[in-house]
């Protein structure tokens, strides 16, 4: 049997098809019951040739996908299999190798339903790690695109930047003025997210305080992941353009706190990115390009969403607590709910009111 130093050798040795139609499998064993893929993307496909399996775990039950797959285009055969798609995260490498290390142990080549059934609970803990952090990587993405967009139209770069509290456990992810901002990002086509209690879609309205929001806008962006070209981003080409901003501002010192801000970005799930040593870093190097990007005006009556004042007649429920998915129209109002567009988005933030 292979070892995991094998396994890490061969994977690295895998080469990134030309297309997104090629694929090449390199099998683990002359069983060829586990199979190792590169897709165009530069992420890393296991194939676990046979009949669906069927895992006892939710997570694991939806990474998996059971169905005929191709190799190199049309050119040769579909194989029938059950294909685990790891996340552009770090060390995805290592995890692949651990994975058919765990899984030959186990007596994959003979019985691969035993040996799926065996190290189920390891594919569970790592790739719920995994996906913890591709999530945080794509919603800094998100939160990095909207900061430059209103970097490149704010008078002053520094209230900007200091209006994002999306780094920490906050009420907001950015507060303009009396308006507050959501942003929600996505892989799919749709503005579908899930929503952390109520207070993500509606005003926060503290009557013993002394600040109201007037307004709530949630972001809406939709990030695909792709081949670098002339129109794709990184999340440090972001970073440095931000950061480049401020120090033409002569704000040295924002800056400063911006590189820590976003190095704590995420760091409740195991990501964190220091730019000063992980900007060249390929697990960083993801590049994306903005499928869409819509601002909701969440105060639109036209918007029907769960809200607190349909959770508080349940007197033994705590609205805080709620997690549900949205799915936001591409139309609610007219032209004028939601605004379309980072550049358009980004105006109408900055014209909701002054920065106080």
């Amino acid at each position: 049997m292979p070892t995991y130093e094998e396994f890490r050798s061969r994977i690295a040795a895998l080469k990134r098809p030309e297309t997104s139609n090629e694929r090449e499998v390199s099998w683990v064993t002359d069983a060829k019951v586990i199979g190792l893929s590169r897709t165009h993307e530069d992420r890393l496909e296991l194939f676990l040739v046979g009949s669906a399996l069927w895992p006892t775990t939710s997570l694991v039950n939806a990474a998996l996908v059971h169905g005929p797959w191709w190799r190199q285009g049309s050119a040769e055969p579909a194989f029938e299999a059950n294909r685990l798609l790891l996340p552009a995260a770090g060390h995805f490498d290592e995890i692949a190798a651990f994975l058919c290390t765990e899984l030959l142990m186990n007596g994959a080549d003979s019985d691969l339903g035993t040996a799926f059934k065996k190290t189920e609970p390891i594919i569970r803990l790592v790739i719920g790690r995994l996906w913890l952090s591709d999530g945080a990587l794509l919603g800094l993405a998100g939160e990095l695109l909207l900061i430059d967009a209103l970097c490149q139209r704010a008078d002053d770069v520094a209230q900007v930047v200091e209006a994002w509290d999306g780094w920490r456990q906050s009420l907001r992810d950015f507060t303009w003025g009396t308006t507050g901002v959501e942003v929600k990002t996505t892989s799919g086509s749709t503005s579908t997210h899930q929503v952390q209690g109520t207070h993500q879609v509606e005003l926060y309205s503290e009557e013993a305080g002394s600040w109201q929001e007037s307004g709530l806008i949630l972001v809406s962006i939709g990030l695909k992941a792709v081949t670098p070209h002339a129109n794709s981003f990184t999340v440090p080409m972001l970073v440095d353009r931000i950061v480049g901003r401020l120090y033409d501002a002569s704000r040295d010192d924002v800056a400063e706190v911006f590189l820590a801000r976003v190095r704590e970005y995420g760091t409740e799930s195991g990501f964190g990115y220091d730019h000063r040593t992980m900007s060249h870093d390929v697990s960083f190097a993801r590049s994306f390009e903005t499928n869409f990007v819509r601002a909701y005006d969440m105060t639109d009556e036209n918007i029907s969403v769960l809200r607190r004042a349909d959770v508080t007649p349940h007197q033994h429920v705590n609205a805080s607590s709620l997690t549900y998915s949205i799915d936001l129209p591409v139309r609610v109002s007219g032209d004028l709910n939601p605004v379309l567009g980072i550049s358009q988005t980004a105006t109408a933030i900055l014209g909701t009111a002054p920065r106080v």
